[in-house]
């Protein structure tokens, strides 16, 4: 299964994104009410919640507003956060958090839409053409066959392959047990693969 990367961490942001503090101290300084602080990290991880979120919702507008929610909580519970974990791990834990509470408020499936793959080559019009369809089929059957696994099973998937946590960062930001994730890994693959049959690789 092949998708696209995005920067995330201190490289992604553009100049609040090249700040050299690192996410602790600038938790630290958001607890004391540092704006500025806040912004750099706001900056810092907008891109990876929102991508995160728009995966797993397959609402955009959605995932934008808890998007919004996620960085809430991290303005005011930041003097919680523990410098010994990664920032990311902690922002997409509430994150997951806020996406499960609003489909349990509103009895909604949450299932992803926008599942992105690597862009083919080309070497002309018509091999674009030809690739843009090729590309728009793929993704079309990720979705539905994402879009039929569980929560957690479509969650593990987009964490590990797609923001390339290890296993163990994926377990803490979904607050599961390492044999847990492996095992919601493994049967969303197979089941992906009883899905999309040989047309789709399945990534190990």
């Amino acid at each position: 299964m092949s998708m696209e990367r995005e920067p995330t961490g201190p490289a992604a942001g553009g100049q609040f994104g090249q700040d050299p503090r690192s996410d602790g101290e600038l938790a630290q300084l958001v607890a004391s009410g540092d704006q500025q602080a806040a912004a750099v990290l706001i900056t810092r991880y907008e891109r990876l919640v929102r991508s995160f979120l728009r995966k797993i919702t397959g609402r955009p507008e959605l995932a934008d507003d808890l998007a919004q929610d996620t960085f809430v909580r991290l303005l005011k519970n930041a003097h919680r956060y523990d410098p010994k974990y990664p920032m990311r791990t902690w922002l997409l834990t509430i994150a997951r958090r806020l996406s499960i509470n609003h489909s349990r408020r509103g009895d909604q499936k949450v299932m992803s839409t926008e599942y992105e793959g690597h862009h083919a080559g080309a070497d002309g019009p018509d091999a674009r053409a030809e690739a843009s369809d090729t590309q728009n089929a793929t993704r079309r059957m990720l979705n539905e066959a994402l879009s039929q696994l569980s929560e957690p099973q479509r969650t593990a998937i987009v964490l590990f392959h797609e923001k390339e946590m290890s296993i163990e960062d994926v377990a803490a930001a979904m607050e599961m047990p390492v044999g847990t994730i492996k095992s919601h890994l493994h049967r969303a693959r197979a089941a992906m693969r009883k899905l999309l049959g040989p047309t789709v690789e399945v990534v190990q």
